[in-house]
């Protein structure tokens, strides 16, 4: 560069510096002759800034604070305060002082809100929030998707249109027509609800039928309830008594080895009966379960009334059992009438069925 260009690079300069320095003496002085008042158009321009900021603050209160402005922010203020906190460690090994080491425990309590508030505050919410984000970006990728695509077709109409001339262009428009009106049709029906499920199964054969014989329904004879519950409850019995004697049977024709009680454990009733193997396993059950419980079960004892317990004295006999004779008479009824309880109607109508 010669010295020529330079003088005259700094001639320039020079004679900015002068020309802006004049526009400020200018405005300084414009501004020392307002005062204390300002002109009209500040004046506007200050009050409209008050009133936009008022409103901002309504709108924020009544909105409440956005999640992502509260994230920035407080990232931004922990950034700050890490970096002030360096500067006053450099400033303690450069000055030293009391006055920087109280902006420095300042400036690790705002650096600590900052912390608490992004690790107890915005992250559990991020967390819940999550799944909706996730959502609605893939809305906004798909919209996205769709509108690249809308514009691929309608550039690919476009070109059509101009190789295939007037006449194409109108069979392109009316299946541009075509594709969106299904496209729209596509997506509202895709949530209505199933139309066949507002039709009634077998009007068409009622209609076709109406002129023909009428045919009572076939339904299958079905007992009451209480009668069919007897008989459940006796074929139950019965095949639980046959499983039991078969199991007896078959335990004492086998050959196979097996533990029996002590003599004499299995006899109850005075010796006219013998304990079955369901009992023996009850009460195996029941002893397991007290010894690993460390509780004493009650024993359940059946209630006997005293008509029971008076015919059965009368059928023992120097300690057995006479009643195999069919001695079902009752004493107590000879010679009197005997009363005969009421029966319902269920009752009469069964003995009815019955006969």
């Amino acid at each position: 560069m010669s010295k020529q260009s330079v003088d005259q690079l700094l001639d320039g300069v020079s004679s900015s510096i002068k020309s802006t320095s004049k526009s400020v003496d200018a405005l300084i002085e414009a501004i020392d002759s307002y005062g204390t008042e300002y002109p009209e158009m500040v004046e506007n321009l200050r009050s409209s800034l008050a009133k936009h900021d008022t409103e901002n603050e309504q709108k924020a209160a009544a909105a409440g604070v956005s999640l992502l402005s509260l994230k920035n922010s407080s990232l931004l203020g922990y950034l700050d305060d890490l970096s002030l906190i360096v500067q006053s460690k450099l400033d303690a090994l450069q000055i030293g002082g009391d006055k920087v080491e109280e902006m420095r425990a300042q400036v690790v309590q705002n650096s600590v809100v900052h912390r608490v508030t992004l690790d107890k505050g915005i992250k559990p919410l991020e967390k819940r929030l999550n799944y909706q984000l996730d959502k609605l970006m893939d809305t906004y990728r798909r919209r996205e998707r769709e509108e690249e695509e809308a514009k691929e077709k309608a550039q690919a109409l476009e070109e059509d249109k101009r190789s295939e001339g007037a006449d194409g262009a109108d069979s392109a428009d009316s299946a541009e027509e075509d594709a969106d009106m299904l496209e729209n049709d596509s997506a509202g029906l895709r949530f209505r609800p199933n139309a066949a499920g507002f039709i009634r199964k077998g009007a068409d054969k009622r209609h076709e039928g109406a002129g023909a014989k009428y045919r009572p329904p076939k339904i299958s004879a079905a007992l009451p309830p209480s009668m069919q519950e007897e008989q459940n409850e006796s074929k139950q019995e019965g095949r639980q008594r046959n499983l039991q004697s078969m199991d007896e049977y078959l335990r004492q024709v086998g050959d196979a080895p097996s533990v029996e009680a002590s003599v004499g454990a299995t006899i109850i009733n005075g010796g006219r009966d013998m304990k079955s193997q369901k009992q023996i396993e009850k009460e195996q059950e029941v002893t397991r379960y007290e010894e690993e419980n460390f509780v004493r079960l009650p024993a359940s004892k059946a209630k006997e009334s005293k008509r029971d317990r008076d015919k059965r004295m009368r059928n023992e006999f120097f300690g057995e059992d006479w009643s195999m004779f069919g001695n079902s008479r009752d004493i107590s009824d000879v010679g009197g009438i005997k009363r005969k309880r009421k029966q319902s109607a269920w009752q009469r109508a069964r003995k009815r069925m019955d006969k």
